[in-house]
């Protein structure tokens, strides 16, 4: 959208279908009272090596995986740049947070976020539309919080306050609330059932002129040419498609040159919490435990709390007889791992291919350090609740397989040397510069936090530049 607001003509070539049934999301003050979507289906043609348990899910539908997710988002804080700073060069991305703290700014509207107004060095404050307060109860937990190094405040939530109904499976789905708007408004035009093959480079000019796509109906494959490729498919498919982008100059993948495409694979693990509490505590506005404060924890290893919420959690408060307020709550622990070569995606041409598209391997394991981390939110969380007298019990605590989560990252990442990164800071291939990728796989390394407003927060700057040097020549 910030290329077509710049005056630029936008061709988006979406994998999924135009008929793809949506869902539906209807909500009332941010709560969720009716929800029709299709299931969250694993992806074909994987083969998985490392750990046969890791999960890749798939949605071949206008907006992708944004169908499904929680809309939870946070920004990324000072301290996570500070933490993978001092993990070592391989690990320092080439920007920090004050390069995008104003693009977070400019974005946050688009989502109308409700969240909280407070800063905190692990989650930084956002523009929020709508300014939420925890409950009373949490007050008493705060202050032991910090003696920890951690924060509790009010998670930031798209669309978390608002009243209305959305014609997608979450309140806030990419293709509805930001491509179709813009699509209507002229200068954006958008070809469904385009699967990308790969994209044409030319030696010449050292810049990428071409996209090649396969119809999904017709089973064809056309060319259309390009002054500038954005590619935005995600932390598994950007890779694969710069894999399949095979020439003369690099036969292992467009920009491959020091054996990095599609490495670095990062992951949240992830733990779910339940406990049984001795007297009710408040479950909306929804709770965040940040992660412990970098001189308290191992580099490029953390993890966060997020409470659940939801209109089935506050209706049960109110058959309890204590609105908003329940005797048991959930968490989701999202962790975090250093990333490594060793976890890679890779093609796979020794398998048939599906559905036109070669087989892949995905070798990703979560290190035991991933589980410490954890393991010592999770204990976090219960001392700091059983300290304020609320006598938690726990009642289910479960780890996820790789995956679960739905966040990969880092395989197309961001580094100012190519031989630790594939993407410069303004997110474009060290080898062509009109070739920007603009999805988590970016991500030098992978906070504990959702990673879908830093995603776009990125993609918006890089728009930005690009349409800049589009429109003035220089590019």
């Amino acid at each position: 959208m910030f290329l077509r607001r710049a005056g630029l003509e936008v061709l988006v070539l979406e994998a999924g279908s135009k008929r793809s049934a949506l869902g539906l999301t209807a909500r009332i003050g941010g709560l969720t009272v009716a929800k029709r979507r299709a299931e969250l289906k694993q992806r074909e043609g994987v083969t998985r090596t490392a750990d046969p348990d890791a999960l890749l899910f798939e949605e071949l539908a206008p907006g992708g995986l944004s169908n499904h997710w929680s809309c939870a988002v946070p920004r990324f804080s000072r301290e996570d740049f500070q933490d993978a700073a001092r993990a070592g060069e391989e690990h320092t991305w080439p920007i920090g947070y004050e390069d995008l703290a104003a693009w977070y700014t400019r974005v946050e509207p688009l989502l109308h976020i409700a969240g909280t107004r407070v800063d905190d060095p692990q989650l930084p404050a956002g523009n929020v539309h709508r300014a939420w307060e925890l409950g009373s109860d949490w007050e008493s937990i705060k202050d032991d919080a910090r003696r920890a190094g951690r924060a509790i405040v009010a998670m930031p939530y798209a669309y978390g306050a608002d009243t209305g109904i959305t014609w997608s499976g979450t309140a806030f789905n990419a293709y509805v609330r930001l491509i179709k708007p813009e699509q209507s408004a002229g200068g954006l035009s958008v070809r469904f059932d385009a699967r990308v093959q790969r994209i044409e480079w030319d030696p010449r000019s050292r810049r990428v002129e071409a996209v090649v796509f396969r119809d999904a109906v017709s089973g064809r494959d056309e060319r259309v040419g390009c002054r500038a490729v954005v590619l935005a498919a995600g932390a598994i498919n950007s890779p694969q498609v710069l894999l399949q982008s095979q020439s003369a100059d690099f036969p292992h993948g467009l920009g491959n040159t020091h054996d990095i495409l599609g490495r670095y694979l990062n992951d949240h693990p992830l733990g779910k919490l339940v406990l049984d509490l001795g007297s009710p505590i408040t479950v909306h506005p929804p709770t965040y435990v940040t992660r412990a404060s970098i001189d308290r924890s191992v580099p490029l290893y953390a993890a966060a709390c997020m409470q659940w919420s939801g209109a089935s959690i506050v209706a049960r408060s109110v058959l309890a007889g204590h609105l908003g307020r329940l005797s048991s709550t959930g968490f989701t622990v999202f962790g975090t791992m250093a990333p490594s070569r060793d976890n890679w995606l890779a093609l796979d041409p020794s398998s048939p291919a599906v559905a036109g598209a070669p087989r892949i391997t995905l070798n990703i394991r979560h290190p035991p350090e991933a589980i410490t981390a954890l393991e010592a939110a999770r204990d976090q969380i219960v001392t700091l609740l059983a300290r304020a007298g609320f006598e938690p019990s726990t009642q289910v605590w479960k780890l996820e397989s790789p995956g679960s989560s739905n966040h990969y990252s880092g395989t197309v990442r961001m580094h100012e040397k190519p031989e630790f990164g594939m993407v410069d800071a303004w997110s474009r291939s060290h080898v062509a510069a009109n070739l920007v990728v603009a999805d988590s796989s970016v991500f030098t390394t992978n906070p504990e936090k959702n990673p879908v407003l830093t995603s776009m927060t990125l993609a918006a700057r890089a728009a930005d530049r690009l349409a800049s040097e589009l429109k003035s020549g220089d590019l």
